[in-house]
């Protein structure tokens, strides 16, 4: 081959020798046979370098063209080429929460309003909101971004004095903000995309959320038959749980891309406002109620022996921690005990990892796998993890 090629294969790149040998031979051409192109010659040594740098060069040619797959694209270039799927990495985040506020009439609450915590942590608004008298679910974004905890009924203290708010409360526990997205969270997310055209409205709407901007995870349950099934899903219904995102966000692509007529199943209520122009001109809005739930998220209690290999090389247990706490599980994903060894050697091989055991109530522990409904999602603290060194 004398020469980088775009086969059916792809493309076809030569190798160090190959390159020495073809410019070797065009050299000789020149200079004759007889010139000394060994290592230790000034030929030979410059013929080298040239060598090399053509080999760097052609090798960043196939780098560069294997980018063109979103499937093994990174950094930068995926950006790009990402871009093509209509889609974009995720930035960092805010934490999210669902608040209810209650007001003593109908009322806009402007963008910035902020409620504190119990941690005197700061929660706001984004946006313009339009509230009717009653109870109405908001969503608030951590001040600070990245991730802000707040427990459930824990962000109860108006920084913003509103006349007509008399309180506010949420239900639920907020949902961490999260790291820029990852390039192998992009390329599965980017995968998930493509339902956008399935047959399946199920799948379609699956997609469509997973594209709302902070959502960080989604699940759809449908069931199709008459009664209510062994997940507690009406007949004829489906049930979203949705991680992170705005619930008028929510709501909006539920309405969208739910099919007309479908139950659902949810504790968290959006409403999307839809505005329709008449033939004179005028305009009416549908309101359309939406249902979905968030994640249950669901403490892991971890505990293990770790014994040292050498006895004067101690064990980094923390950093066995923080890899533990770093690991994302899916909506409704259960764990077998087994598969955490991996996560567990990561700081290193100078231990060997014995009784690797798991529980959801930090009493009663198993070596085997742990199921959880499909609302729940496994989180893990590292106050939760125990980890016993033997030397």
């Amino acid at each position: 081959m004398s020469s980088p090629e775009f086969t059916n294969e792809g493309v076809t790149v030569r190798t160090f020798d190959e390159i020495f040998a073809s410019i070797a031979e065009m050299m000789r051409g020149i200079y004759g046979e007889n010139i000394n192109l060994d290592q230790d010659t000034p030929d030979g040594q410059f013929l080298g370098i040239i060598s090399k740098q053509i080999l760097d060069l052609e090798t960043f040619g196939f780098n560069l063209y294997a980018q063109l797959d979103p499937d093994f694209s990174v950094g930068e270039i995926q950006n790009k080429i990402i871009k093509i799927c209509g889609i974009n990495r995720r930035p960092g985040t805010q934490s999210v929460v669902d608040v209810q506020i209650v007001v003593e009439y109908d009322l806009t609450l402007e963008a910035g309003y902020t409620a504190a915590d119990d941690s005197d942590q700061n929660w706001v608004t984004t946006e313009d909101l339009s509230l009717l008298a009653g109870s109405n679910t908001i969503t608030m974004y951590a001040e600070e971004y990245g991730s802000v905890s707040a427990g459930a009924a824990t962000i109860t203290s108006p920084v913003t004095i509103v006349i007509g708010v008399t309180s506010v409360n949420n239900a639920l526990a907020a949902s961490p903000g999260v790291d820029e997205e990852t390039d192998e969270e992009l390329r599965i997310r980017r995968n998930k995309s493509l339902e956008n055209a399935a047959y399946s409205t199920v799948g379609g709407l699956l997609a469509k959320l997973g594209e709302i901007e902070n959502v960080t995870d989604a699940v759809v349950y449908e069931n199709v038959t008459d009664a209510t099934d062994s997940d507690g899903i009406p007949g004829h219904s489906i049930w979203a749980i949705v991680e992170g995102g705005d619930v008028a966000n929510i709501a909006e692509t539920m309405t969208k891309n739910k099919t007309a007529g479908t139950g659902m199943l949810g504790a968290v209520t959006g409403i999307y406002n839809e505005t329709i122009m008449r033939a004179n001109g005028d305009t009416f809005v549908i309101p359309h109620e939406m249902k979905f739930d968030r994640p249950d998220e669901t403490d892991l209690y971890i505990k293990m022996t770790a014994t040292r290999k050498t006895a004067t090389n101690p064990v980094d247990i923390d950093l066995i921690k923080q890899n533990l706490v770093a690991l994302d599980f899916g909506i409704g994903e259960s764990v077998q005990a087994n598969s955490l060894y991996s996560t567990v050697y990561q700081p290193g091989p100078n231990f060997v990892a014995t009784l690797l055991e798991i529980s959801l109530d930090g009493i009663t522990y198993t070596d085997e796998s742990i199921d959880i409904t499909i609302d729940k999602k496994l989180v893990i603290d590292a106050a939760n993890i125990d980890i016993t060194e033997v030397v």
